[in-house]
C-alpha cells in the first residue's frame, strides 16, 4: 500500500448546524519528506518565534548566575528554571542605552522590543505624564519576525496579555502613546491590542466558522468544535501510521483537556464561570499556562509562528495575588511598593514569579513532540523586561532570557554569557538572526546592533 501523504495544510472537517468548521492538526509524519526533515512539498519545517515580556525589571547585579558557560545553576531568582535549564541561555551584563529624557519604562520597554527611542507626539503638553504619549519608532521584534517567518500561517502574528495593561492616567484619557500598554506595535502609534481571556483566544484559533446564533454559550462552541470533527478523525485515523495515530489521539485529547480547564480561568463571558472559591479564582499563573498551551497548540498547528506575551505591562502597575502581593497587602501596585521598599523579601518573590512563568511557557513548547524532537527545538523564545532594575530604574545587567533550539542554531543544552557592558540589543537581534530573519541590523541610533552574541550561536 502506497503510503499516505497529507498536506501541512490539512484539517478535520466537520459540521455545525448549517456553517461547516475545520480543526487544524499537528505536525504529522506523513506531512513529511522521506527524511523527516521537511514538509512532505519540500518547504523546510516551520521555526516560531515568542516574546515573553514582564514589567519592571528584575534585579540587577543579584540576577544572573556566578558561572559563565554551560555550568551555570539555575538558583536564586531563577530558581524557576531549574526543569527546563537546558533549554535556556542567559545573557547577562548587557547596558541598554536609553538617553534618560523620557519615562524610563517606556524608553527601556521600546529600546529593548524595538530598538529604538520612543517617539513623543506633539500633542505632549508638558503638564500630563509623558509615557501616555510616547510610542514606538520603529516595528517591535515580533513585527519583523512575523515579516518573514509568518508564511501562510492564517495568523501572522499573536498578542497576548496576562494582567491587566496599563491605562492612561487620569487627565489623559485621550493621549495618544501606545508603548505604556503594549509591546507589539507594527508601526509608531500602531499596536496589537492583546487578547486578554484563553477562552477568546481559544475561540480564535479552533473555533472557526462558527454559526452565529446556534450556538448560544463559549462552552458549547468550545465542546462543539471537537465534536463536528469526530467523525473526520475517525476516518483519518485508519490511513496513519501507528506514530501519526498516536500524534492524533494526544492532539485531541490536549485540546479536549485544554476546553475543560478554560471554563475554570476565563476572565468574562456568559457561561465562563469561575468555580466556587477554588483558592484563586482569578489566577494570573492559570491564565500564564492556559496561554502557554494554547500558544504551543497553535503552533503544533502551524496557525500561527509569532507570538508575544506580555505578562504585565511596563512598569508592573498590577498586583500580583497568586503570590500574596496584593493592594490590600502592600497598600500599592508592584511598581510603587518596589520603589518605597526596594529589593525586600516580597520584591524578590515577584521578581522570582516572572522569571518562573516564563520557564513555564518554554516548558509547554517543550512538551509537544514534532519531527523527532519538539516545538522548542524549532522556536526561540525571548524573555525580557522594561528595565534591568524597578527599584532605581536601572539599565545595566539587563535581564535577558533565550530559550529554544531555533531549529538547530542556538546552543542546547543553553549557556551563560555576560555581555560586559555592551549593548543589550544585542539579545534580541540574536534571536533574529538565528531564526534566519534577513536584516543585518537591528534597532537605530544608540541602539542600533549588527552583533549577534556568537556565544549562544552553534
Amino acid at each position: 500500500m502506497k503510503a499516505l501523504t497529507m498536506r501541512r495544510r490539512t484539517l478535520l472537517r466537520g459540521m455545525m448546524g448549517a456553517s461547516a468548521v475545520g480543526l487544524g492538526l499537528p505536525l504529522l509524519e506523513a506531512m513529511l519528506d522521506a527524511h523527516g526533515e521537511a514538509l512532505a512539498g519540500g518547504d523546510p519545517l516551520p521555526l516560531r518565534f515568542g516574546v515573553w515580556f514582564w514589567g519592571n525589571g528584575s534585579q540587577p547585579n543579584a540576577w544572573a548566575p556566578a558561572v559563565q558557560g554551560a555550568g551555570w545553576e539555575a538558583t536564586g531568582l531563577l530558581t524557576g528554571l531549574a526543569p527546563v535549564k537546558d533549554q535556556i541561555n542567559i545573557i547577562s551584563g548587557g547596558v541598554l542605552p536609553v538617553p534618560g529624557v523620557n519615562n524610563p519604562h517606556v524608553e527601556g520597554a521600546v529600546g529593548i522590543l524595538a530598538g529604538g527611542n520612543p517617539l513623543l507626539h506633539d500633542s505632549f503638553n508638558g503638564q500630563s505624564n509623558d509615557w501616555d504619549f510616547l510610542t514606538v519608532p520603529n516595528p517591535s521584534v515580533d513585527q519583523i519576525a512575523a515579516d518573514h517567518l509568518s508564511g501562510s500561517a492564517p495568523f501572522r502574528s499573536l498578542t497576548l496579555a496576562v494582567t491587566p495593561v496599563h491605562t492612561a492616567d487620569s487627565g489623559s484619557s485621550n493621549a495618544p502613546g501606545t508603548a505604556i500598554s503594549y509591546i507589539s506595535h507594527p508601526a509608531p502609534y500602531v499596536f496589537n491590542p492583546p487578547i486578554m481571556d484563553p477562552s477568546e483566544l481559544f475561540a480564535a484559533l479552533f473555533g472557526g466558522g462558527l454559526p452565529s446564533g446556534e450556538i448560544t454559550s463559549a462552552s458549547q462552541a468550545r465542546a462543539n468544535v471537537l465534536d463536528a470533527v469526530l467523525a473526520d478523525a475517525a476516518a483519518l485515523r485508519v490511513r496513519l501510521g501507528n506514530n501519526d495515530r498516536t500524534r492524533l489521539d494526544l492532539h485531541l485529547e490536549g485540546i479536549y483537556e485544554l476546553q475543560n480547564r478554560l471554563t475554570t480561568v476565563a476572565m468574562g463571558g456568559e457561561s465562563c464561570m469561575l468555580p466556587v472559591d477554588p483558592g484563586n479564582p482569578t489566577s494570573d499563573r492559570m491564565r500564564a499556562k492556559a496561554f502557554a498551551e494554547l500558544v504551543a497548540m497553535a503552533f503544533a498547528c502551524d496557525l500561527t509562528r509569532v507570538i508575544s506575551l506580555e505578562f504585565s505591562s511596563p512598569a508592573s502597575h498590577v498586583d500580583y495575588p497568586d503570590i500574596g502581593i496584593t493592594g490590600a497587602g502592600l497598600g500599592t501596585s508592584f511598581h510603587e511598593y518596589e520603589h518605597q521598599n526596594g529589593y525586600n523579601e516580597n520584591v524578590i518573590t515577584g521578581l522570582r514569579y516572572f522569571v518562573e512563568l516564563y520557564g513555564e511557557f518554554v516548558a509547554a513548547l517543550r512538551a509537544l513532540p514534532e519531527a523527532g524532537g519538539t516545538l522548542l527545538d524549532r522556536s526561540c523564545v525571548l524573555g525580557t523586561s522594561d528595565v534591568s532594575g524597578g527599584w532605581d530604574h536601572a539599565m545595566n545587567d539587563y535581564p535577558i532570557l533565550v530559550a529554544g533550539g531555533a531549529g538547530g542554531a542556538l546552543k542546547t543544552p543553553g549557556v551563560h554569557v555576560s555581555l560586559a557592558g555592551d549593548n543589550a540589543t544585542r539579545g534580541p537581534f540574536t534571536c533574529l538572526k538565528a531564526l534566519g530573519v534577513p536584516i543585518d541590523v537591528f534597532g537605530t541610533d544608540q541602539f542600533a546592533t549588527s552583533t549577534p552574541v556568537a556565544e549562544i550561536l552553534v
